[in-house]
């Protein structure tokens, strides 16, 4: 072949002199064990690469993957593949897509070469390690690569204790009481479907994609509640054949926890219903294009960020609307139990962690209280 070779250890991607690009992958093992390649070719080291994932992730061409051996040895990208597999069954396709990217990106190039007999503490260690001191991934991505790796060590059936990296704090960002009352009154002036789409996370807290996925249907008028049971998500395309790296999906609720009825306030649930009657809403169409079709979050988040523009407002991202609702509720009294039910977190310590911190002037109120020690008051004032 005479080619360069390209990209990490485990991927077998070369540059042909000729100048096209070629990947090898193992379609199989011959009686004595050994390795019998298949070759893919492409004119980019994307392509090949998608081809060689998309190869991989057929299920005509896994049926090898349980009796795969190599030289009696069990590979860790054996188990890894069982595990994308029996993932693809079970999990939603944009969730399985993730999966998969994380996999063929940062864990199949180092690990999946190595014998699953010699995983171990010490190996996973270093590997965690190394991603940190490469300094070239947010803590957030390692913290996801550690979970996923957690999961397919769990269906090796090895468990090591991994202790997760400290993740950075963030400042959440939220719309002062300024910039919420300049936002709202621009909507009020400007009422319309993408006005709506920001009420409703400003209101209740939606995320992007379940505004984008909202039909007039899912708000009840007679009982005053919003339900939530679905969103649009863009997911990578892992069809080497397609040309667009990515695609929109309708699917269910991110998690069981996102599936819920959230009330609306009964001034907003008015404003609603008006628009709906005046404008001839169909129950099927989605709220934000008035079609049979939902809109694009891209498309979606650019209308936001011009309207931003026109208020001459900070850009604030969208989740900062979903943000602002929550702090707004920690404030009004809301109890966190309640609040993580009306956002749909998969765990109340996520709510705890992001909006139950108290600011310093209410710290500084509670802390004057005379509650805290009102007989050591009480016998001072009287001395005086």
């Amino acid at each position: 072949m005479g080619g360069k070779k390209i990209g990490r250890k485990g991927e077998n991607i070369f540059h042909r002199k000729d100048g096209r690009w070629e990947a090898r992958y193992v379609k199989g093992y011959s009686f004595h064990g050994k390795c019998i390649y298949g070759y893919l070719y492409g004119k980019s080291y994307q392509e090949v690469k998608n081809k060689r994932i998309q190869v991989l992730l057929d299920s005509n061409c896994t049926q090898y993957i349980q009796k795969k051996i190599k030289n009696n040895v069990v590979l860790f990208q054996d188990k890894i593949e069982l595990w994308l597999k029996q993932q693809k069954l079970s999990v939603k396709l944009s969730t399985y897509t993730y999966y998969s990217c994380v996999v063929f990106k940062h864990i199949m190039p180092t690990l999946g070469d190595i014998p699953l007999s010699s995983i171990n503490d010490s190996l996973i260690f270093s590997y965690i390690e190394e991603m940190i001191d490469r300094q070239k991934l947010k803590m957030t991505t390692i913290h996801e690569i550690i979970g996923i790796l957690k999961q397919i060590l769990s269906f090796c059936d090895i468990y090591i204790k991994i202790k997760l990296p400290k993740k950075e704090k963030h400042n959440i960002q939220t719309l002062s009481l300024e910039d919420k009352n300049i936002l709202e009154n621009y909507i009020h002036l400007h009422f319309d479907d993408i006005g709506i789409g920001i009420l409703l996370s400003l209101y209740a807290g939606l995320r992007i994609g379940e505004v984008c996925a909202l039909t007039w249907k899912d708000i009840d008028f007679s009982s005053g509640f919003l339900q939530i049971n679905k969103t649009v998500s863009r997911v990578r395309n892992l069809d080497s054949l397609k040309k667009a790296k990515t695609k929109l999906v309708l699917s269910s609720a991110k998690t069981a926890n996102s599936i819920r009825l959230i009330p609306l306030n009964k001034h907003f649930l008015t404003l609603l219903e008006q628009y709906k009657n005046t404008h001839q809403k169909d129950d099927t169409m989605f709220v934000l294009s008035s079609s049979n079709q939902f809109m694009d979050p891209r498309n979606y988040y650019n209308k936001y960020k011009n309207i931003l523009r026109r208020c001459q407002l900070e850009q604030f991202n969208y989740h900062s609307l979903r943000h602002t609702f929550a702090t707004s509720c920690i404030e009004g009294g809301l109890d966190a139990k309640s609040l993580s039910e009306i956002l749909g977190h998969s765990d109340i310590k996520i709510t705890l962690s992001l909006y139950v911190h108290p600011d310093i002037d209410r710290k500084r109120k509670f802390m004057n209280q005379d509650l805290l020690c009102p007989s050591f008051f009480s016998q001072n004032s009287s001395q005086n």
